[in-house]
């Protein structure tokens, strides 16, 4: 055979896996691609030498399988800095479960450009923090706070909710991003589950709390809305937040705001209607918010009356969500 064709078809097998590679295919192509045109090859040569034409393409065919293993360890390397990426951007906002999920290339595409999600925002605010700060020392505030964050964020993640951000002594958190859950409704049970479940935490750190500091009163307000945001990285190329923003967020942030000497927990009338049958609800009728012309209705989920999460399943154990 000429001298031209071993290097041409090795050529050819390299020009093939570069470009599988850059198009992600899956690995079985190419293996399936070099495995065929060895078989091809070698059967070829064994005819042709019943024409007297001499040609040995096990060259070639090395070259092409040196190409595969090359391109296959380059595409492991990669996936494995992509997801090292992904935990660094992602593991202060959301449980280290949800970050390993969020690995794959779809998700991370997903989730890293900001867009309109349905999305159910939680506000956490400490009562009387100013005062509180006024009469203890500056390394027992950040401590206790830093034990408080620490309590209330379990929680959050336990939930599979996203941690926005700390204000000052307030968190605030979302669900829906930034993984896709379910649907809406699942999404607005699981916030106020979190919110339940943020209020038996701090009655069990309330009373560490005045054990180790007599006379110290913790209090906290939580309110919670469902609705369209903005969900994205916003920042800076220096400092960049993975944040929602929209009238949903400046909602929930006001209804926690009314939650000061009527509940520990509110809620908007769209989250509980999404809520559906889930949990009991005590009407605290209409509140004017700022920002907003009309009224809003506000609810306070009763704790005795919520239905325990199926594990497995997210939902009731009897039958799902209404």
């Amino acid at each position: 055979m000429p001298r031209w064709v071993n290097p041409a078809l090795a050529l050819m097998l390299i020009a093939v896996m570069g470009v599988a590679f850059a198009a992600r295919a899956s690995p079985v192509w190419p293996v399936a691609l070099l495995a065929s045109t060895a078989v091809a090859a070698l059967g070829g040569s064994a005819l042709l030498l019943g024409i007297n034409v001499y040609w040995m393409p096990v060259s070639a065919l090395a070259m092409g399988l040196l190409a595969l293993l090359a391109f296959g360890l380059l595409s492991s390397r990669l996936e494995m800095a992509q997801r090292h990426h992904v935990q660094a951007m992602f593991s202060r906002f959301v449980d280290p479960r949800i970050v390993e999920s969020l690995s794959e290339e779809q998700h991370v595409a997903r989730a890293e450009v900001s867009a309109s999600r349905e999305v159910t925002v939680l506000f956490s605010d400490i009562r009387g923090f100013t005062s509180l700060s006024e009469h203890r020392k500056p390394e027992e505030i950040v401590a206790l706070l830093n034990r408080y964050f620490e309590m209330q964020v379990d929680v959050i993640f336990q939930h599979g909710g996203t941690l926005d951000k700390f204000i000052g002594d307030a968190i605030m958190a979302f669900w829906g991003a930034p993984m896709q859950q379910a649907d809406h409704a699942v999404r607005a049970v699981r916030a106020v589950r979190a919110a339940l479940g943020m209020s038996e935490a701090l009655e069990r750190f309330a009373a560490d709390v005045v054990r180790e500091l007599p006379g110290t009163h913790f209090e906290i307000g939580i309110g919670i809305h469902s609705g369209p945001a903005v969900v994205g990285f916003l920042g800076t190329s220096r400092r960049l937040d993975y944040t929602a923003i929209g009238d949903t967020v400046n909602l929930a942030s006001r209804i926690e705001g009314c939650t000061k000497g009527v509940s520990r927990i509110l809620v908007s009338d769209t989250t509980r209607r999404l809520c559906g049958r889930e949990f009991g609800f005590r009407d605290h009728g209409a509140f004017s918010v700022k920002g907003r012309e009309q009224q809003v209705l506000l609810h306070e989920p009763l704790p005795t009356m919520a239905r325990k999460e199926s594990p497995a399943t997210g939902r009731n154990g009897d039958g799902g969500n209404t």
